[in-house]
């Protein structure tokens, strides 16, 4: 396992990993292979972070990709904490020149993330996924609501640039990596804070990017637990944004 100290790295990709899907390190090979061959003169390092899975993640699945990937870090920790604080963990133990994160399962079209790695490479700070109109035509009615009541409450109070802040696919330099590294929510709308702490700095590059899920991506649904804890995250986001100081 690669320690990732070599300046060398040119990319980074971070993937949180939570109660996994068996057999989720053959799928997690086969498409970090494809993506090495979008971009074969890129030096990758994988980083997965474990957020206290209590299934499906074992000594025999890590070592299957220890052994097939030159550069690959595995982080763990217990108990589970959030998407929030497993994207904090493996972007503060990042030394690529940039970062690209998303889910385990390699949810969106791969060819994105050769096109992020451009963008970044081109001055962007932060390139943000945008999902396409027909991707909420897969969307369970729990989702579909979530998703746009996020979209209507980051346009009324957030003053981003953009309204879709949750497709879990972003990109961000040395500069980004900061403003990520200020988060403070552990679950799923440290993607909203932090795009809106950025937003608010106005120093940086930032850039929407449309994204397409891949075929054959099933998302799971939403519970209204869950739906009402992440709606007081979005007013702990909104006091966190405009009490702090750019």
């Amino acid at each position: 396992m690669s320690e990732n100290n070599s300046p060398l790295i040119d990319l980074d990709i971070i993937q949180p990993c939570y109660n996994p899907l068996p057999d989720w390190e053959q799928s997690v090979l086969l498409h970090f292979n494809d993506v090495v061959k979008l971009l074969p003169s890129v030096t990758i390092n994988l980083i997965i972070v474990n957020d206290g899975s209590t299934k499906n993640i074992d000594a025999q699945a890590i070592k299957f990709l220890t052994e097939r990937i030159t550069n690959f870090q595995y982080i763990t920790y217990e108990p589970n904490k959030g998407k929030g604080n497993a994207l904090r963990t493996g972007i503060n133990a990042s030394k690529g020149r940039v970062q690209i994160y998303t889910d385990i399962d390699f949810p969106y079209e791969l060819i994105h993330i050769k096109e992020f790695y451009d963008l970044l490479l081109n001055d962007a700070d932060i390139v943000s996924g945008v999902r396409k109109k027909n991707y909420y035509q897969t969307l369970s009615p729990q989702r579909w609501l979530a998703s746009k009541m996020s979209q209507i409450l980051n346009r009324l109070f957030l003053r981003l640039p953009f309204n879709d802040t949750q497709s879990g696919l972003k990109g961000i330099n040395r500069k980004g990596r900061m403003i990520f590294l200020r988060t403070t929510i552990e679950r799923y709308l440290a993607d909203t804070e932090f795009l809106a702490l950025a937003a608010k700095t106005r120093k940086l590059k930032l850039v929407p990017h449309e994204v397409s899920l891949r075929d054959g991506i099933i998302l799971s649904k939403m519970s209204f637990k869950t739906f009402m804890r992440e709606f007081r995250n979005f007013i702990t986001v909104y006091s966190i944004v405009f009490k702090r100081k750019a």
